[in-house]
């Protein structure tokens, strides 16, 4: 199993805040070891479910090639050990990736290179939308919900963030004050049945009639990041997802420490965050399972 990369429920303490940082360009992009399994999900997605996870106004192709454009040059220059840039062709990972494919989506290119799903928003004015997305690892939402929405719907059913709240103002003023050279970096994580990387709304249901074994549950880390295209001005929104099994978690050096403060992440939540997370009815069982795990490795 591998180690946990990023641990925000041990690095975080307030649960359900923007907490942006600001991220040097050369790290916009973390490809790694499992690149192959992610790409080679992407490309069975896009021939299975390409309503669901594709999606573009027309409009949006200047934005779209700008992002392809940005996140080659950022490859080429910032991950020469895995990405090898030839005649427009980049080769990586054992495969080959043409930058120029006539007919084909930009955005859809730009998402066959890496393992991040790719979102762009573009400012109205009823605030930032949702214009064109390549979304094949979505965690419990649906891009065709969300596209074409401001961030306030966007973010509706998220508890303090919908319309009218300070977070939703506050992400509308972030997003209009982004600079281009100084993009920014913020995590999500949620506790999940199951290490699917496709997990869409429907999933949700599927596994909730299995019994609940806290050992077996994963968790599902986003690394998010927000990045101004300087030509279009559009935003790029980046979600990259690592799957880190609980039982990974505990056999790390730090695995007390780390059960100790997600079981307080957990408890932190309030019943209409639980409900968000779809943890309402598991949070006592796993909570017990994290602190039984802890006081164990402390008796070791």
């Amino acid at each position: 199993m591998h180690a946990p990369i990023h641990k925000p429920y041990a690095a975080t303490p307030k649960v359900f805040t923007i907490g942006l940082s600001a991220l040097d360009p050369a790290r916009w992009i973390e490809p790694d070891d499992d690149l192959g399994v992610f790409l080679d999900e992407k490309e069975r997605l896009w021939c299975s479910h390409l309503p669901q996870v594709f999606c573009a106004e027309e409009g949006t192709e200047d934005a779209q090639q700008e992002c392809l454009d940005m996140l080659a040059a950022h490859l080429a220059r910032d991950h020469t050990g895995l990405y090898r840039l030839q005649d427009g062709i980049f080769n990586f990972a054992g495969r080959s990736v043409a930058l120029a494919q006539p007919g084909m989506p930009p955005l859809r290119i730009a998402g066959s290179l890496v393992q991040d799903d790719l979102i762009i928003l573009r400012r109205r004015e009823t605030g930032w939308h949702v214009v064109a997305g390549y979304v094949a690892f979505p965690s419990a939402w649906s891009l065709p919900e969300k596209f074409g929405l401001p961030m306030e719907q966007v973010h509706a059913p998220v508890p303090g963030f919908n319309a009218g709240t300070r977070n939703a103002t506050l992400i509308n003023r972030i997003f209009d004050n982004l600079q281009v050279d100084q993009p920014a970096m913020r995590f999500n994580w949620s506790v999940y049945p199951a290490g699917d990387l496709f997990w869409p709304p429907e999933v949700n249901s599927e596994h909730g009639k299995a019994p609940f074994v806290p050992a077996t549950n994963i968790v599902r880390v986003e690394r998010q990041t927000l990045r101004r295209l300087p030509k279009t001005g559009d935003i790029v929104f980046t979600i990259r997802i690592y799957i880190d099994p609980i039982r990974a978690l505990l056999a790390q050096p730090d695995g007390k420490a780390l059960a100790i403060a997600l079981a307080d992440r957990l408890e932190d939540f309030s019943p209409d965050q639980l409900d968000y997370k779809g943890m309402t009815k598991k949070k006592a069982a796993l909570v017990e399972y994290l602190r039984a795990a802890a006081a164990a490795k402390s008796d070791c």
